[in-house]
């Protein structure tokens, strides 16, 4: 069911040099399923311009949603995100998107770049009590662009079923180095691939286990443009 309301900024937090977390409220009946997305109205010139976010927080916490906004120079979102404040007012709709956590292995890798680790973490969070096999490759480009590090760093301590790796493209540091491509299993079989993140990494990603075998009913993939 699609809902539209009004939704009210609950905190801000920087998170990176570019990328802050976004609290909102939103109503007891409002319901979405791990991986989903609403659309953001903002109001600019007497005009609605939509933006869509995934959410970042599971469905099991309720009464709010938790967007990770990367801030683009220029961007028209961008600009309203950077100026709003605690207690502003933004209509909502949503739950959309079929990106979404599919029980159909024991054995599930998760691969997002940037912000598009958003509804993955969504999903992990919610389905980790499962006991099934959770692994989650992260890359950023420097280890400045990290986010949810130390949040998915104590998830990984806490469950023995969740395994995280980040890994940087550029920079050095003690971790996993290259592009996430670089950390995918050797034996592909039995395991179903999430993939999120920037349009032309996600599509590289899914051609790469495609050609590898991995059938598409395994192969799950959002685009970020």
């Amino acid at each position: 069911m699609i809902h539209t309301f009004t939704s009210e900024l609950l905190s801000k937090k920087q998170l990176t040099d570019n990328t802050h977390l976004f609290s909102f409220s939103c109503p007891e009946d409002f319901t979405f399923k791990a991986g989903q997305f609403v659309s953001i109205c903002f109001e600019i010139d007497g005009k609605k311009h939509m933006r869509s976010y995934s959410i970042l927080n599971p469905p099991s916490q309720k009464s709010k949603l938790d967007f990770v906004v990367q801030l683009i120079p220029g961007g028209t979102a961008s600009k309203e995100f950077a100026k709003i404040n605690i207690g502003d007012k933004f209509e909502m709709k949503g739950s959309f998107g079929h990106f979404t956590f599919v029980d159909n292995s024991d054995d599930n890798w998760f691969l997002a770049t940037g912000t598009g680790v958003a509804p993955l973490y969504s999903m992990i969070k919610e389905n980790i009590s499962s006991g099934k096999k959770f692994t989650l490759v992260f890359g950023v480009r420097f280890e400045e662009n990290l986010f949810l590090h130390e949040e998915l760093l104590a998830l990984a301590k806490k469950h023995e079923n969740f395994i995280y790796i980040p890994t940087l493209s550029q920079g050095v540091w003690d971790g996993a180095m290259g592009r996430f491509q670089k950390h995918l299993p050797e034996n592909l079989s039995g395991k179903t691939f999430y993939i999120c993140g920037i349009k032309e990494v996600v599509m590289e990603t899914k051609e790469l286990l495609s050609s590898k075998g991995v059938t598409k009913e395994y192969i799950k993939f959002e685009r970020y443009s």
